[in-house]
């Protein structure tokens, strides 16, 4: 019997998919997000444990803001589940929990054997110690599919083309008809605010625009512009700190052909704001590279008040690599006067490593 059962909900399930993407129109970022889960959900969803939501290490505020917000569906839903972060947070993070009084969630150092839901993240290299012997439910992320997380059964995986995760959960609210407090919609805001630079970023869809004018009237904010400033001025004070927690502020790690590489991104007020930190991050890697582990490591210096960007590189051939990348032939001069998304440097990078292999 539960073997039909399991049967009849599956079939349900290809013929929604079938039916849902028919009637899409090409172009158009709509899902039925509450059609395609109620199909399965139940049978691959062990409903009775917890479920731990958790974006990758180093936690940056989309991370987090979207772990709590689709913690927070999870639940309105009748699951349980909780968030979790991988580590502290970053002041940019901090502000935007305290102006919501929301608390972080507590710190879970190894997923292994548990219920997990990963946002804003795909690959093992960024995800939380253990998750090779977690059972991975469901996947909720914004970047390029890689996809090396292994899942033991069948998993609810939403992938979109959109400047923020946490877009995509408020959309998942959207879709299943959940109303959105005043909190949780201020934690999304601000995540979209800032993986979008206040959607100034070449990766800002209409889809994060509509959700942050949306998200921007729950919250009860009247200035954009204020509140992001206010974000970003406590996030670029690096008082009391060392070069080594300002580089891993927000840093993840991406393989590229057989190379292993660091990105970093270290957000500055205004020009000269950045010019400083540069003296004091490049004397840094250039003394301490060889001990970072990796082939090679780009800094991505982000200016805020002009919307500009400086790249740094280290490591053998990185400085011709990024050349090739940012297509500059002064290999000695990566500023950009209009910045650009990190994901498209990245691909970028990969794409130069790889035709630097061939050509070898």
């Amino acid at each position: 019997m539960r073997a039909l059962k399991f049967f009849l909900r599956m079939w349900g399930f290809i013929v929604g998919m079938v039916l849902t993407f028919a009637a899409l129109p090409v172009g158009e970022c709509k899902v039925a997000v509450d059609d395609i889960r109620s199909a399965f959900i139940e049978e691959v969803e062990e409903i009775s444990k917890t479920t731990y939501v958790i974006g990758h290490t180093c936690p940056d505020s989309d991370t987090v803001c979207s772990a709590i917000a689709y913690a927070n569906l999870k639940q309105k839903q009748n699951f349980k589940c909780e968030p979790r972060i991988s580590g502290a947070i970053n002041k940019e993070t901090d502000f935007i929990l305290k102006y919501f009084d929301v608390d972080a969630p507590p710190v879970i150092e190894n997923v292994s054997g548990k219920n997990i839901i990963l946002v804003d993240h795909n690959i093992s290299a960024q995800a939380v110690a253990g998750i090779e012997n977690a059972c991975v439910m469901e996947i909720i992320d914004h970047h390029n599919l890689f996809g090396d997380i292994k899942a033991q059964k069948p998993i609810f995986y939403l992938t979109m083309p959109v400047g923020c995760t946490a877009t995509i959960v408020w959309l998942c609210y959207r879709q299943n008809n959940v109303a959105i407090d005043k909190k949780m919609a201020g934690l999304m805001f601000g995540a979209i605010l800032s993986d979008t630079d206040n959607l100034r970023s070449a990766n800002t869809t209409g889809l994060d625009i509509e959700a942050a004018n949306n998200l921007q009237k729950i919250a009860a904010i009247d200035d954009r512009n204020k509140f992001f400033v206010s974000m970003e001025k406590d996030f670029t004070n690096y008082d009391g700190m060392s070069e080594r927690e300002i580089i891993f502020i927000d840093f993840k790690e991406f393989g590229a052909g057989n190379l292993k590489c660091g990105w970093s991104t270290v957000a500055t007020l205004n020009i000269s704001e950045r010019e400083k930190i540069k003296m004091r991050l490049d004397d840094f890697m250039k003394k301490f590279f060889d001990k970072q582990g990796l082939d090679m490591f780009f800094i991505k210096l982000h200016e805020i008040e002009n919307y500009s960007a400086e790249m740094l590189a280290y490591g053998v051939g990185a400085r011709e690599i990024l050349s090739a990348a940012l297509g500059l032939e002064d290999k000695n001069n990566f500023v950009l006067e209009k910045n650009l998304p990190n994901k498209k440097i990245a691909r970028g990078i990969t794409a130069a490593i790889e035709n630097n292999r061939t050509a070898a």
